[in-house]
């Protein structure tokens, strides 16, 4: 998975291990490769006690872009989702809205260095 190559050819990142995996989180996702192979990648940037699985879409983004398009894709979604349910028009919608742009302006530009 384009992903975790990724991270594992990065200098600049140091992956976490437990007994049976190694992992990496920042902005949005988490990803961990067990010792049998298994990649698991989960959303942690929508807010509960539990990560989240990716919708096929978020999941494709990792698998064909990499890293970086992949997370900024889960914040782009989530962000959207949060401006959609919002009940009350003002600063806080204008807060969501300006992390919108900032994650979409990312992703592009994560795409463009693909």
């Amino acid at each position: 998975m384009k992903a975790w190559e990724d991270l594992t050819k990065s200098k600049d990142v140091s992956l976490w291990s437990t007994d049976d995996s190694q992992w990496y989180l920042d902005t949005g996702a988490k990803i961990e490769k067990f010792d049998d192979g298994r990649i698991v990648i989960k959303n942690i940037i929508a807010r509960g006690e539990t990560y989240r699985d990716l919708t096929p879409s978020q999941l494709s983004y990792f698998k064909l872009y990499g890293w970086n398009p992949g997370r900024y894709k889960i914040c782009v979604d989530e962000y959207e989702k949060k401006i959609s349910q919002a009940k009350v028009v003002g600063d806080s919608v204008k807060l969501l809205q300006q992390k919108l742009l900032h994650f979409k302006i990312k992703l592009e530009e994560s795409l463009q260095n693909v």
